[in-house]
């Protein structure tokens, strides 16, 4: 059973402010890549659109033609729970000093504020470092048992790895097939050249076949490859050429460096925002109380978020592992 006193409830107070003046001084990657929505229940579930055809043209005095609504296959995000903790013995804090005790606790909230920002970059991250396993990963597993069922399993919603290499296809629900994973290729211009135009040419279709806008905006690299993006992405003239010919790509994209990619070659083209979306459902809660039984001091952290991949055609990868 908790104890709780004014000495505790000063201390959840002082985590909470110690905690957020570290918390505060950190800018994440995953918002710019990702579509950050506030989640209300324990999941949530996408029907992923179909889509409608073309308007036709109604000559006069004709019946509007009717589309059909089809239902294309369901998405599913849960709310996973994050947690930790740390205790003192009764003795610790009865006999520190005041100012001993705050040190103890401020360093403690400080680390949770670095690690609540390092624990969902990396969460983030695994569709990226894990979205090209054969085999699928957990975290594209979004079953809750008795409450929700992920018909896709370890993969998303196409049954099939968020980046599929040809052979392993995502198939579009009027049977057509995509990849959008290139397998072995560096990072280059000729090879960036080739990722636009799987996401913009290849891939740009609905799940009817229909053809879609799609424009990738952005570079997702590893630090690695800081260098490699700048002259690619910034160079007047065409990287490596002996004919000093214009490059074309200068300022195609914009480079993203994400320090939680594991793949230190791997890299990914897409449009930010898009596709993508993280879900927080509760905000960092700390509490600070005493065991009556053991009579030590607890203090604990939560929070839940959570991520879903809604679609596939606004990213593209290369490099990358696939177990």
């Amino acid at each position: 059973m908790a104890f709780r006193s004014e000495f505790t409830e000063l201390m959840t107070r002082n985590l909470y402010k110690w905690f957020f003046e570290k918390y505060d001084q950190f800018t994440p990657v995953y918002p710019q890549i990702y579509q950050v929505e506030q989640m209300t229940g324990a999941y949530d579930q996408q029907v992923i659109g179909v889509g409608l055809g073309d308007l036709t043209e109604r000559r006069e005095g004709n019946d509007i033609v009717a589309d059909n609504i089809l239902e294309g296959p369901t998405a599913v995000a849960k709310a996973r729970t994050f947690s930790s903790s740390f205790y003192l013995t009764m003795e610790t804090v009865e006999d520190a000093s005041s100012d001993k005790l705050d040190n103890m606790l401020r360093n403690v909230a400080a680390g949770w504020g670095e690690k609540v920002i390092s624990t969902k970059e990396k969460f983030a991250a695994l569709p990226f470092n894990k979205g090209g396993f054969t085999s699928g990963h957990d975290v594209f597993n979004n079953t809750i048992t008795g409450v929700v069922t992920d018909p896709s399993g370890a993969f998303i919603y196409t049954g099939k790895p968020f980046f599929a290499l040809t052979g392993n296809n995502h198939v579009a629900s009027d049977g057509s097939t995509y990849f959008n994973s290139l397998g072995a290729l560096s990072l280059s211009g000729t090879n960036l050249q080739t990722a636009y135009n799987k996401i913009a040419v290849d891939n740009n279709r609905d799940e009817r076949g229909a053809m879609v806008d799609i424009k990738p905006d952005s570079l997702i690299i590893p630090g690695g490859l800081h260098f490699t993006a700048k002259t690619i992405l910034e160079s007047e003239l065409l990287p490596g050429g002996a004919n000093n010919d214009k490059n074309v790509i200068k300022g195609l994209v914009s480079p993203i460096e994400w320090a939680y990619l594991t793949d230190a070659d791997g890299w990914f083209l897409g449009a930010r925002k898009k596709g993508l979306v993280f879900y927080e459902r509760k905000a960092p809660v700390i509490d600070f109380y005493q065991d009556e039984i053991s009579k030590k001091y607890y203090a604990t952290i939560d929070t839940r978020f959570g991520l879903m991949v809604n679609n596939w055609r606004y990213w593209v990868a290369a490099n990358i592992s696939t177990a």
